[in-house]
C-alpha cells in the first residue's frame, strides 16, 4: 500500500470511530435527561396524589 492510501485509510478509521464515540455519548445523555424529566414528573404527580387524595379517581 502506498502512504496515501494508508493516511487515507487511518483518516476514515479515526472519523467513523469518532463519529460512533459521539452518537453514543449522545444517547447516553439524552437517556439520563430523559429518565431524570421522567422521575420528576412522577414526583410532582405522587406530591399532587398525597395533597389531594379525594381527586384521585380512585372511587374510594
Amino acid at each position: 500500500m502506498t502512504g496515501p492510501a494508508i493516511t487515507l485509510m487511518l483518516v476514515a478509521i479515526v472519523i467513523i470511530w469518532g463519529g460512533l464515540a459521539v452518537s453514543v455519548t449522545a444517547l447516553v445523555v439524552r437517556g439520563r435527561r430523559e429518565d431524570k424529566e421522567a422521575r420528576a414528573q412522577a414526583l410532582a404527580v405522587a406530591r399532587e396524589h398525597l395533597r389531594h387524595p379525594e381527586d384521585s379517581g380512585q372511587g374510594h
